[in-house]
C-alpha cells in the first residue's frame, strides 16, 4: 500500500463508495435486477458506475480495452457502448457484474495507491484532458455515490429499508 496519505485517501473513500454500490446488488431483488423505473434498469446502471469507474482508472480507451478482464469477458462489452453518447442497451446478468465489482475494487488499489502527490497532479492524457488524476479520481467517487444513492432509494421504495453508510474502504 502506498504512503502517499492522499493517495491512500482517495482509495480508500471510492473503495467505499464500490462497497455502498455493492449493497445495492446485494439487495436488489431477483425480480428488479432488469426492469426499469422511469430510468434505466438496475442492472445498467449498475454496469455504468463500474464502467465508468474503471474508465477514470485508465489513461486511455486502448489501456482500458486492452486488460485481461476485458478480453476474457468481450461477449460482457462488446461493441463498448458505454462509450458512446447514447442510451444503453445491453443488460447485464449478475454474476458478471459481481466480477466486473471485484475487477474494478482491485483495479482501484492497483492505479491510485501507487501515485505520488506529483503523479496525482498530471493531467490525463485521453480520459477527462481538463482534469488532474486528482481530480478525475474524485470526479469518480462522486460518480459512484451518486449511482449508488440513487440505487439505494429505489430499493428504499421498494421495500423500505435503507441502505447502510460505509465510511471508509479500509479498516482503522
Amino acid at each position: 500500500m502506498a504512503n502517499n496519505v492522499i493517495a491512500r485517501g482517495l482509495a480508500s473513500q471510492l473503495l467505499a463508495s464500490l462497497s455502498m454500490l455493492k449493497d445495492c446488488i446485494d439487495r436488489c431483488p431477483e425480480k428488479e435486477w432488469n426492469e426499469r423505473h422511469q430510468d434505466y434498469p438496475f442492472s445498467q446502471v449498475v454496469f455504468h458506475a463500474l464502467f465508468d469507474c474503471e474508465y477514470h482508472l485508465c489513461d486511455s480507451v486502448e489501456d482500458l480495452k486492452g486488460q485481461p478482464f476485458h478480453r476474457d469477458n468481450r461477449k460482457a462489452f462488446a461493441d463498448y457502448e458505454e462509450l458512446d453518447d447514447a442510451a444503453p442497451r445491453r443488460l447485464h446478468d449478475l454474476d458478471f457484474i459481481l466480477k466486473y465489482y471485484e475487477h474494478c475494487r482491485l483495479k482501484v488499489a492497483s492505479e491510485i495507491e501507487t501515485k505520488s502527490d506529483a503523479e496525482l497532479q498530471v493531467p490525463n492524457s485521453d480520459v477527462r484532458r481538463n482534469m488532474t488524476k486528482l481530480e478525475r479520481y474524485a470526479n469518480t467517487i462522486r460518480h459512484v455515490q451518486h449511482h449508488a444513492a440513487q440505487l439505494g432509494l429505489r430499493l428504499q421504495l421498494l421495500n423500505g429499508e435503507e441502505m447502510e453508510w460505509v465510511s471508509r474502504g479500509y479498516e482503522g
